[in-house]
């Protein structure tokens, strides 16, 4: 079969990015409707006062949740970010933080730099992860409608935001297309850097795993020791750092009990399945795009291989874990192969896509005005 050309990166990319551009404006503008997010007395101030007294007042609407953490981390570091509830910092991968501290080390204004790395960086991933859709199905539309649907995607605002969300899409991206085109080191490389940026980036190191004792081909071996290594390594590197500065390695882990996950158990699958319907904050939307990911990753198992099936259902076997479906939405952008699938579903059903993309898009809108108003939005 004659291979079919791949879209550059750079048309891929410049659409991307106007798609980012416009989300961070769009958002600005929600953000002076009424009604007043901080009128609500237990609103934090203190990153918004300090960004609005800076050059970057403008985007301060951007600096909302975890954001506020990763601004927080810039500033006072994993080990003096505990807040009085015992929610601490080092719940955080250090990627997004760390570019922060750094801009702001080299005289920057960090709360720029935030957004305007999430900005470039998210776009640079899409752009990647769609010539990463088409060298897989050997169809340039499919790199299109790819792009689309992750743009689109209901959570895919927090592209825009100073998140990790933007760091992981990228260095999966290039370990994607370092694992496609036999690139150990760069396979590597990139898989390290995706697990610094979300404990999500795992799924590289255990789908390669997975893949190589379904197949036991000693020729795939190079790259897949360089996804394992990569993807743990970055995880040590980051739980290495911590037992550096408190003296617990595994600070991070624990931390996360304090934004209602729960330690681990075997009874953990069955709380998560339990908060779909908890009655103070249910689930019901997230068990929905749940579901709907995990089909695309058995779709994904069974015709691209064990490879892309495991990488699409690993976060989703980690949120089981966890004990709930907190944030579930947005953890399943993580579960990239699973918008190859879709995008491969509407090849020739245009008319559900434009239906499809329509529906993320509003979803997206609703959920980006309620994150900019410090209404939960994954």
């Amino acid at each position: 079969m004659t291979p079919n050309p791949t879209p550059r990166f750079l048309p891929l990319f410049l659409i991307a990015l106007a798609v980012r551009i416009c989300t961070v404006a769009l958002g600005l503008v929600l953000a002076t409707l009424p009604p007043d997010p901080y009128s609500h007395n237990e609103t934090p101030t203190h990153i918004r006062d300090a960004c609005s007294l800076s050059s970057a007042r403008h985007i301060e609407p951007w600096y909302r949740w975890d954001a506020v953490w990763m601004a927080e981390i810039a500033e006072k570091g994993f080990a003096n970010s505990t807040r009085p509830d015992g929610q601490s910092g080092v719940a955080f991968q250090p990627a997004m933080p760390a570019s922060m501290a750094l801009a702001n080390l080299l005289g920057l204004n960090m709360f720029w730099a935030g957004v305007i790395i999430a900005n470039l960086i998210g776009a640079a991933g899409a752009a990647v992860f769609g010539r990463v859709a088409s060298h897989l199905l050997n169809d340039p539309g499919t790199a299109w409608r790819t792009l689309a649907l992750l743009l689109t995607f209901p959570t895919a605002f927090f592209f825009s935001a100073a998140y990790n969300e933007s760091f992981g899409l990228f260095f999966t991206a290039l370990a994607l297309t370092a694992w496609l085109r036999h690139r150990p080191i760069t396979a590597g490389l990139a898989s390290l850097g995706g697990s610094l940026a979300r404990l999500t980036g795992v799924a590289l190191g255990v789908a390669a795993a997975c893949d190589w004792v379904a197949k036991r081909d000693r020729k795939e071996l190079p790259r897949t020791l360089a996804l394992v290594i990569g993807s743990a390594g970055g995880i040590a590197l980051f739980w290495g750092f911590l037992w550096w500065i408190v003296d617990d390695p595994f600070a991070s882990l624990k931390a996360h009990s304090k934004w209602g996950r729960a330690p681990l158990s075997w009874e953990n699958p069955f709380r998560t399945i339990e908060s779909i319907y908890d009655p103070t904050v249910p689930h019901w939307g997230e068990a929905f795009l749940v579901l709907g990911v995990t089909v695309l990753g058995i779709r994904a198992w069974r015709k691209r291989g064990t490879f892309w099936g495991v990488l699409t259902l690993v976060p989703v076997a980690q949120m089981f874990a966890s004990g709930t479906l907190l944030s579930a939405h947005r953890v399943v952008l993580a579960s990239l192969p699973a918008f190859i699938e879709l995008a491969d579903l509407f090849r020739t059903r245009r008319s559900l896509f434009a239906v499809t993309l329509i529906g993320f898009a509003f979803a997206q809108l609703v959920l980006l005005n309620r994150f900019v108003r410090w209404q939960f939005a994954g």
